[in-house]
């Protein structure tokens, strides 16, 4: 099995076509996440798939408006967490996050291999999308996944257009891991 080829194909493209998700397609995404390993097998996960219209239109009327691309998404995700609901470890290690970030990946690398562009933002007004879907105040909406198949690039704003055809940048290896023992190389610069 090679992962490393769905791992280097994910990437956070925004240029959606509103054709609908199969329901068995999304259904195979979402399970995928749930396979996730998690912190004692708390599965501290919450997986919201909207794609009812109504539901989905408020939804995206939460969104930031550096985000206006996904407005044309045939389907949202929300991921749902409370710390309480895993592991909490001394040193501000609180696994709920950790174990929701794992599904959260699970989710993107089943997208991918069901030839979906998979683009998790943090651009939404939590309150109000919390409002859209009916989550409680006291719980963490942490993330929004947007989902669709691929689209026209032409609706896109130039800038975004760009970045669609730009090369995948990442940072070298060296800048974000070592072996053996820490090395101070790898604190990132001062943010300007």
């Amino acid at each position: 099995m090679q992962i490393l080829g769905a791992i280097e194909k994910r990437r956070a493209y925004r240029a959606l076509s509103e054709a609908p998700i199969e329901a068995e397609v999304l259904e195979r995404i979402v399970r995928a996440a749930t396979l996730a390993p998690s912190c004692s097998n708390n599965q501290p996960w919450r997986i919201v798939a909207v794609t009812a219209p109504d539901r989905l239109e408020a939804l995206k009327a939460a969104l930031s408006s550096g985000n206006y691309w996904a407005k044309k998404a045939p389907a949202i995700a929300a991921f749902v967490t409370d710390l309480s609901w895993d592991a909490r470890l001394e040193g501000g290690r609180d696994y709920a996050l950790f174990d929701l970030g794992q599904a959260a990946m699970a989710f993107q690398l089943q997208a991918v291999e069901e030839g979906l562009f998979v683009h998790p933002i943090a651009g939404f007004d939590q309150a109000a999308a919390k409002r859209a879907l009916g989550i409680p105040d006291s719980l963490i909406l942490e993330t929004l996944i947007i989902l669709g198949h691929p689209g026209d690039p032409g609706s896109l704003s130039e800038k975004h257009q760009a970045a669609e055809r730009s090369p995948r940048a990442r940072k070298p290896m060296a800048d974000v891991s070592a072996a053996d023992a820490w090395n101070e190389a790898l604190i990132p610069p001062p943010k300007s």
